[in-house]
C-alpha cells in the first residue's frame, strides 16, 4: 500500500511538471500536432493525385491510424527523449539516486502526460473528419475510444521501456526510432484479412497497438460492434507488454549503472 501511494505522490509532481510545461512552452505542443497534420494531408493529396478520380485508401483507417502513431510516438519519444534531455542537463542521475526507481519514475511521467495526448488524438481526428468530407468517423462513443487508448497506452509503454533502456546506453538514438515509429504507420494501416502469413496474424492479433487500432476503428464507427471480449484480450497483452519492457528497461539500466553511464552529460 505504501508503494502504491508513494506512487501516486510522484504521479501528481509529473501533472503538476506536465501541467508547467504547457503553460511555460504552448507552442511546442501546438507546433508539433500542426506538423503531424500538414504531413497526412500531403500525403493524402499525393495518393489523390496518383488516383485521380477516387479514394487509393480507406480514409477512415488513415486517420485513425495516423492519429495513433502521433499518440504513439508522442508517448515513446517522450520517454525517450527525457531521457536524453536528463542526461544532457545532468539530472538524470539524480533522478536515479532518488527514492524511486527510474523504472516508477518515468511510468508515472507516461501517466501524466495522457490526458494531453488523448486530447490531442481526439484533435486530429476532429480535424481531419472536417477538412476530409470523405470521413464519416463517428464520435458519439467517445468514452470508448478514451477507454481504448487509455489501455492501448500501457502496451505502449512497453515499448517505451525499451526505448528508453537503448537511450540510456546509446544517449542519442532519436533519428533511429522516428524510423521504427515511421514503419509502424505502414502495420497500422495493415488490413488484417490481407494477412496470409499466419505468424504475421498471430503478431498483429496480440500486438497492443494493432489491437488498439482495430478497436478504435470499431469504437469510431457507428456500423460495427465493439468487442469487449477483444478488449479484456488487449487489457492482457498490455499487461504483458508493460511487464516485460520494466523488466528489460531494469537490465539496461543495471548496465548503464556499471558504466557509469548515468552521470554523463
Amino acid at each position: 500500500m505504501n508503494k502504491l501511494i508513494d506512487f501516486l505522490l510522484v504521479t501528481k509532481a509529473e501533472l503538476k511538471r506536465e501541467w508547467l510545461f504547457l503553460k511555460r512552452y504552448p507552442l511546442e505542443p501546438l507546433s508539433f500536432l500542426l506538423f503531424m497534420f500538414i504531413i497526412l494531408i500531403a500525403i493524402y493529396k499525393g495518393l489523390s493525385q496518383l488516383s485521380p478520380g477516387k479514394i487509393p485508401l480507406d480514409v477512415e483507417r488513415m486517420i485513425i491510424g495516423y492519429s495513433l502513431m502521433q499518440f504513439v510516438m508522442a508517448s515513446q519519444m517522450g520517454w525517450s527523449g527525457q531521457v536524453q534531455n536528463e542526461s544532457q542537463t545532468g539530472t538524470l542521475e539524480q533522478l536515479s539516486i532518488s527514492g524511486h526507481s527510474l523504472g516508477e519514475i518515468f511510468l508515472a511521467r507516461g501517466f501524466s502526460m495522457l490526458p494531453r495526448q488523448i486530447v490531442s488524438f481526439f484533435l486530429m481526428t476532429v480535424t481531419y473528419t472536417l477538412v476530409l468530407p470523405e470521413s464519416t468517423l463517428d464520435f458519439s462513443r467517445f468514452y470508448l475510444v478514451i477507454l481504448t487508448l487509455f489501455t492501448t497506452a500501457v502496451g505502449i509503454y512497453g515499448v517505451a521501456y525499451v526505448f528508453a533502456g537503448i537511450t540510456l546506453l546509446f544517449k542519442r538514438v532519436g533519428m533511429f526510432f522516428q524510423i521504427i515509429n515511421f514503419g509502424l504507420l505502414g502495420l497500422f494501416w495493415q488490413n488484417r484479412e490481407t494477412l496470409e502469413n499466419d505468424i504475421a496474424a498471430m503478431i498483429y492479433d496480440n500486438f497492443p497497438l494493432t489491437q488498439g487500432m482495430h478497436l478504435l476503428s470499431s469504437a469510431m464507427n457507428q456500423s460495427l460492434q465493439y468487442s469487449y471480449s477483444e478488449y479484456a484480450h488487449l487489457v492482457f497483452t498490455s499487461l504483458i507488454s508493460v511487464s516485460l519492457g520494466f523488466l528489460l528497461f531494469r537490465k539496461m539500466e543495471n548496465k548503464a549503472r556499471e558504466q557509469a553511464l548515468l552521470s554523463q552529460y
